[in-house]
């Protein structure tokens, strides 16, 4: 039996409506076709969203990486689950009385931004009860090593160090070309994270799981790499890249190219030559050279000095495949363009800056190409782009 304040409240609706509705979801739809959710509604929400959103969902989800709550979602069987379920595999060893109720206000959070699908089911006491499942959005937090996941890069961007700098951001209007970073620390982002140990280790697996997600795409999408004999990738890390690409073409050699502090943790990969040097200073010749998540972290000047160096290593018709996200000249509401100005903005944190499709042009004939051509976007963001020497 219901309470008397719901009761009176239920029946005062009915009166008032003219009408019973089953839930909330009925009587929004009933408001939007009547015209009370006007375009001032929605944007007085989406304001007030962004007001606090942004925090709390970011607190919710480092939150639920932290707890592995998309582990035991994905690991359930059946994958629908409650929040009761959710909390008896835990692992906390202090535990709120209210444990699951609290859980279900977090899954609903998460399940608002598109990470669970939601919906509603009879208990055993007879009552309703939400149940989650992972949505494809959300699969992309579990760790899967062949796949790839961004809950590392997750944990990566919620650093201290990187929120301080971050919560600094109009410093970026100052008269001073120094990155955001080194102005709050004093130091360059990628010194920083070297200057420590756990948020190294998190940075290094957080990039290998991106590279894993971004290559799989790429490689669905760009028939270039064949026919190749030698590929150099350049600022490839521990050659995660390369490997994938010469495991689905095994007859191209492979050198991957990066800093000695770099090329130290590289595993062995058949058909890889792991080489130490800097690329300001040169570049080993190959028959085309791989540039992927690179000069989106340099000057236009920097860029030009790295792509002569590569430049003078191709022989005559050797191209350099640049890969990095395409900003919009217009921007619209979109997934995409919200990622791509999201992490243009995160480059200031360094002096990087996101290219339009112009600018790289513009970047490639001034370093002496013949050519430039857009071929595929992977994810609707991530450019494949050839300079043709």
């Amino acid at each position: 039996m219901l309470p008397t304040c719901i009761v009176n409240i239920k029946s005062k609706r009915s009166k008032t409506m003219g009408s019973n509705y089953e839930n909330i979801h009925d009587l929004q739809k009933c408001s939007s076709v009547e015209g009370e959710n006007d375009d001032g509604d929605d944007a007085c929400l989406s304001a007030m969203l962004l007001c606090c959103g942004p925090m709390i969902y970011t607190s919710v989800l480092k939150a639920s990486i932290e707890l592995n709550l998309f582990e035991i979602i994905y690991k359930a069987n059946p994958p629908c689950v409650s929040a009761s379920y959710v909390a008896s595999m835990l692992q906390q060893t202090t535990q709120h009385p209210q444990l699951a109720r609290r859980l279900d206000r977090m899954l609903c959070l998460l399940a608002s931004h598109d990470l669970l699908v939601c919906s509603a089911r009879t208990n055993e006491e007879g009552g309703s009860e939400r149940v989650y499942e992972l949505s494809l959005a959300g699969k992309y937090f579990v760790n899967d090593e062949k796949n790839g996941s961004v809950a590392l890069f997750s944990t990566f961007m919620n650093h201290p160090n990187l929120m301080e700098a971050l919560n600094n951001f109009k410093e970026v209007l100052s008269n001073c070309d120094k990155g955001l970073y080194m102005k709050v620390h004093g130091m360059a982002v990628y010194q920083g994270i070297q200057s420590d140990p756990a948020w190294n280790h998190v940075f290094n697996r957080a990039m290998g799981d991106i590279c894993t997600i971004e290559m799989k795409k790429i490689l669905e999408k760009y028939k270039g790499f064949e026919g190749i004999s030698l590929l150099v990738d350049v600022g490839g890390g521990i050659g995660q890249s390369l490997n994938m690409i010469i495991s689905k073409y095994p007859s191209i050699n492979g050198i991957n190219f990066d800093l000695p502090q770099v090329i130290q943790d590289a595993p062995f990969y058949q058909g890889i030559e792991h080489v130490e040097g800097d690329m300001f200073n040169s570049v080993p010749k190959g028959d085309v050279i791989l540039l992927k998540a690179i000069l989106h972290n340099w000057s236009d000047e920097n860029c030009l000095k790295v792509l002569t160096k590569c430049y003078k290593a191709l022989p005559q018709h050797g191209k350099v495949i640049v890969v990095d996200f395409i900003m919009p000249q217009e921007i619209h509401h979109t997934k995409a363009d919200k990622l791509i100005t999201s992490f243009d903005n995160l480059m200031f944190l360094d002096g990087g800056v996101e290219r339009t499709e112009k600018e790289f042009e513009n970047l490639c004939k001034c370093s002496g190409f013949s050519s430039f051509h857009v071929v595929c976007l992977a994810f609707s963001a991530l450019g494949v782009m050839e300079f043709y020497k």
